[in-house]
């Protein structure tokens, strides 16, 4: 008996150890893996929430908006701060560690306690899904709805109660992500196989009790998302939440649907072949309404994975997070069910999971993560909330956008085929925008962008030009695209005392868009800049310092002072 408890102990001592390495590997990950383009993405939308702002009528978004709206009051309390995506990063790990809590109680109650342990650590561990999982975003909170759904619906007697539940979950994962319609249809599929052939297999099957319950279940499935459409209608925004909800998402013509023929026989395949697998196995189960619920979870998730593969146009790793877990307790309990010891084979898995992670992924180097967090230090030191700032998908997070489309993969898929027309330069020149931040850009986009905007510090850019000069008093011409208040600099930063068609001028002053006429007193060197940025702590020797190719191309030039010879020169406002 003392032998049995020392065992026993000795065994809770290692679990707890494993956690806490878990947990420890987890927020090390988080404070170091590089920044996805997606997460700042979700946080726009999520601080959008915090001002007031509503989605998809005032801000781009293609989620369902659940996981942004819960996550805006913690992202009010920490404010606007350069170090965010860690933050909110760490704010996921307990939704995370609920995720994996879920996966080793389905294989705790399904098979036993070896099967359950096995399956988490896989599950946390999984090279292709672990990134995903640091990172912020919405399918942090997805994968975990649709496993706990998928946990209350087979872990008991389908009655009312824990169909309504099952539902629940299942409709907020909805509220989450639309990527649970192939989640719910896979598993309809599943289930009306299980059940074909358990009545093909002798067995009775409870039609009225499912009659009975299934009301609650649809209740339970449509009232989340039912609600945000409430809402969204009250606030006069339900077509435009429905378009990027559903419509925005469907694009002809993307993904595998212009690809091979091939893969699109991996899913009758795979179809099949679990078809096979589950008619062998409930036949020959000693306990036939346990081994229908292993897999009634196990297959759902085998089909999902085909029919991803096979026919989901935009396939991202984060999509298999709803089931990893489920896969993993359908190996590990194939193999450990009857076993008294986790065998070589998983042993050898898990050590090479712990060790693909630390050598692509290793949490002590973050210097990826320190640059954008740099980079967004930057543009809140120069920038007030009230400043538009440029970025593709929402880089400057706590700044608006002058452009309301964000140019995620859909959306470069539609500007490549005409779809989508988002007209950065016209919005540019309207809002004034004062910062860019030049990444993932439209092609369309760039040469303006570079013509009046300065590299400031990595993907960074602020808004002024760089010009030479050749003689003293001599007029040059000066292409003005976004009317803002600007300063002239000579090459040793220092303000310069010209005249701007015609008038004496010193310090900031406001350019109106078109072209005006420049005398300075000295030739050289000299930049125009965007007066704010000075008076908040620029200092403009980073720019004075940066090689003269850096800057826009001679073509471009060339073309702004053509187009300021047509217009002809403009004077200053009044």
């Amino acid at each position: 008996m003392n032998q049995r408890i020392r065992r026993r102990r000795a065994q809770f001592a290692y679990a707890v150890l494993g956690v806490l390495a878990l947990l420890a590997l987890r927020l090390a990950s988080a404070w170091s893996l590089r920044v996805d383009s997606d997460e700042p993405q979700h946080l726009h939308v999520v601080w959008a929430w915090t001002q007031g702002l509503l989605p998809y009528r005032n801000v781009f978004d293609n989620h369902t908006p659940l996981f942004q709206l819960l996550m805006s009051p913690l992202l009010a309390l920490l404010g606007a701060r350069a170090d965010i995506v860690p933050c909110m990063r760490t704010a996921t790990i307990p939704i995370w560690a609920l995720g994996l809590a879920l996966t080793w109680w389905l294989g705790r109650r399904l098979w036993n306690v070896r099967v359950a342990w096995t399956a988490m650590v896989l599950t946390a561990l999984f090279p292709l899904t672990y990134l995903s999982s640091v990172q912020f975003r919405t399918d942090d909170l997805w994968w975990v709805m649709w496993v706990a759904g998928v946990a209350v619906a087979v872990l008991g007697a389908p009655d009312r109660r824990r169909l309504a539940a099952a539902g629940m979950l299942m409709g907020l994962s909805f509220a989450v992500s639309m990527k649970t319609t192939p989640l719910l249809i896979t598993q309809l599929l599943a289930l009306a196989m299980l059940a074909l052939f358990w009545r093909l297999q002798g067995r009775a099957i409870a039609w009225r009790v499912w009659l009975h319950a299934t009301p609650g279940w649809l209740l339970g499935l449509i009232l989340p998302l039912g609600a945000f459409a409430v809402f969204f209608a009250l606030h006069d925004a339900l077509p435009q939440a429905w378009y990027f909800w559903v419509t925005y998402n469907i694009v002809p013509g993307m993904g595998p649907w212009t690809g091979s023929r091939l893969q699109y026989l991996l899913f009758p395949t795979v179809s099949a072949l679990v078809a096979m697998v589950s008619w062998r196995r409930l036949r020959a189960s000693t306990d036939a309404a346990l081994t229908l619920r292993r897999l009634a979870m196990f297959d759902g998730a085998a089909l999902y994975l085909a029919a991803l593969l096979s026919y989901w146009p935009l396939l991202t790793l984060q999509d298999l997070l709803p089931v990893v877990p489920l896969l993993m307790l359908g190996a590990s309990g194939t193999r450990l069910v009857h076993t008294r010891r986790i065998g070589w084979g998983f042993a050898l898995a898990l050590a090479l999971e712990l060790l693909t992670i630390l050598a692509t992924r290793p949490p002590w180097r973050n210097l990826l993560l320190q640059r954008q967090e740099r980079e967004l230090a930057l543009v809140l030191r120069l920038t007030r909330p009230d400043d538009f700032v440029m970025d593709a998908k929402g880089a400057a997070i706590f700044r608006k956008r002058p452009v309301f489309w964000v140019f995620e993969d859909i959306a470069e898929f539609r500007i490549a085929h005409g779809l989508l027309h988002p007209r950065v330069r016209a919005h540019l020149e309207r809002t004034g925008t004062s910062m860019v931040i030049d990444h993932r850009m439209p092609d369309s986009a760039e040469p303006f962008i570079a013509r009046n905007y300065l590299p400031l510090l990595g993907n960074v850019r602020v808004l002024g030009q760089r010009f030479t000069v050749a003689r003293a008093r001599q007029p040059v011409l000066l292409p003005i695209a976004i009317p803002q208040r600007y300063v002239l600099l000579d090459a040793q930063g220092r303000s310069v005392a010209a005249r701007i068609d015609g008038r004496a001028v010193a310090g900031a002053v406001a350019l109106t868009r078109g072209c005006h006429t420049l005398e300075v007193p000295q030739a050289g060197p000299y930049l125009l800049l965007w007066a704010p940025a000075i008076q908040r702590g620029l200092d403009p020797a980073a720019l004075l310092a940066l090689p003269a190719q850096r800057q826009a191309a001679p073509a471009a030039t060339v073309a702004a002072a053509l187009q300021c010879r047509q217009q002809g020169a403009v004077g200053l406002p009044d």
